[in-house]
């Protein structure tokens, strides 16, 4: 996956990762990289900005299932034994992970999350005959309106976008510019992707989406629009272009959510397909908070985690998809 690789926490979390190990001998059996952040003064394990997965990585095992859970259930738990105790840990978990029983036995919390995927790009008409009908209608028009799809110049572009949807829901950046430019210069190296903007035909810009494929896998990772052309469909033109383009190496594109009403109803016109994936935490002052006689600095410190949770859920930030 994308963003499990060192050259992605290199960008997105320099000198704030660590990667858990278990090891039989010299044989590695199973990782989970975590990243580390300062909020409010207090160190927490949460996501990285443009980041919406990460998680425990297990290798493949021939074993008969009885085995093969056994095995889960041993490598996870010799890795949650590693996490430095009394420290907030929030972390979304890779869609193929599902065993969460070693951390619900070792008293950690888990909610189910979307995103949306396109399994199979490789036939376009297949995937432009699952879109609603809306969407269909929404790129044609943008066409005829004469908006056209363009490589950006620069990531400086679609950060200025990305910018004004935030400015317009009245939140501030998820990330900065030298976070994205870290990101760009990262996948130019290491993977492949896509800058692009739709103008219109005086050459004003109306939005923009950036996409990185790796693998055979592409994912949306973040886009905006100006506010003043949000009707325009802009930006269902640009996600058709960059399905387009990735399908020559890839077959699957990834939405990366969302669980925001507005933009989940967007995704499912592409006629993609919902797809759950953990969120899992631990609150080191869930139990002492749920006591009768708590100190009030205990119940401090809960409200403080309470809010740490928050921050640590991208999801809890717009990523301008809309």
């Amino acid at each position: 996956m994308l963003y499990d690789y060192t050259w992605w926490l290199d960008a997105v979390a320099p000198d704030q990762y660590s990667i858990l190990e278990v090891r039989d001998g010299d044989q590695l059996r199973a990782a989970w990289p975590i990243t580390f952040q300062e909020v409010g003064g207090q160190r927490i394990i949460g996501m990285p900005p443009m980041t919406q997965k990460l998680g425990v990585l297990l290798p493949p095992s021939a074993a008969r299932y009885p085995e093969k859970l056994s095995q889960e259930h041993r490598l996870i738990e010799g890795l949650i034994e590693q996490l430095p105790p009394d420290v907030f840990v929030a972390h979304h978990f890779h869609e193929n992970f599902t065993n969460w029983l070693p951390f619900y036995w070792r008293n950690f919390q888990q909610t189910t999350r979307y995103t949306y995927v396109l399994p199979d790009i490789r036939d376009l008409d297949a995937v432009w005959n699952g879109f609603r009908k809306t969407a269909r209608n929404t790129v044609r028009n943008a066409e005829k309106q004469g908006l056209r799809v363009r490589d950006a110049g620069d990531v400086a572009e679609i950060f200025r976008l990305y910018s004004l949807t935030m400015e317009r829901q009245g939140l501030a950046a998820a990330y900065s510019l030298e976070q994205l430019q870290r990101v760009d210069a990262a996948c130019a190296t290491h993977a492949g992707r896509l800058a692009l903007i739709a103008d219109d035909a005086q050459g004003t810009p109306h939005a923009a989406v950036y996409v990185v494929y790796y693998k055979d896998c592409a994912v949306y990772l973040m886009g905006g629009a100006d506010p003043s052309f949000r009707q325009s469909g802009a930006q269902t033109l640009l996600l058709w272009e960059a399905i387009r383009r990735t399908s020559v190496q890839c077959s699957r594109f990834d939405f990366e959510g969302s669980m925001l009403r507005g933009v989940e109803a967007a995704l499912r016109d592409f006629g993609a397909v919902q797809t759950p994936y953990f969120r899992i935490w631990r609150d080191p002052t869930a139990r002492a908070d749920a006591q009768p006689a708590v100190s009030m600095v205990r119940r401090q410190a809960a409200r403080f985690f309470r809010k740490v949770a928050r921050l640590a859920d991208p999801s809890m930030l717009a990523t301008g998809k809309v």
